[in-house]
């Protein structure tokens, strides 16, 4: 049995979903992240004060979405370990009509 709040909150998700809004989770992310800087996940736990688990939901969503891309393998600057990380999307530049 589903409970009005599990259904508002699915509801919620799809109309994100549908109108490719980002959600306050998503945003925090986003908000934090510098164009042409790189991030793990356990930096973005400590930059935006969100668990693991939501950033890590979070980052996969918008990793699908076009959102975030992955990056380069590096050390993490938290746990020293070897992380892939992701970035904001390079801009792409416009094509000249000449």
């Amino acid at each position: 049995m589903k409970t009005q709040v599990a259904q508002t909150s699915i509801r919620c998700y799809r109309d994100l979903k549908q109108e490719g809004g980002l959600s306050r989770q998503q945003s925090a992310i986003a908000a934090v992240m510098r164009k042409g800087s790189d991030y793990s996940l356990q930096e973005l736990c400590l930059v935006t004060g969100l668990q693991v688990n939501a950033v890590s939901g979070r980052v996969n969503e918008m990793k699908a979405s076009g959102a975030l891309v992955v990056a380069k393998k590096r050390p993490c600057r938290v746990t020293g370990r070897m992380v892939n990380t992701v970035s904001l999307p390079k801009a792409k530049t416009p094509v000249s009509a000449n």
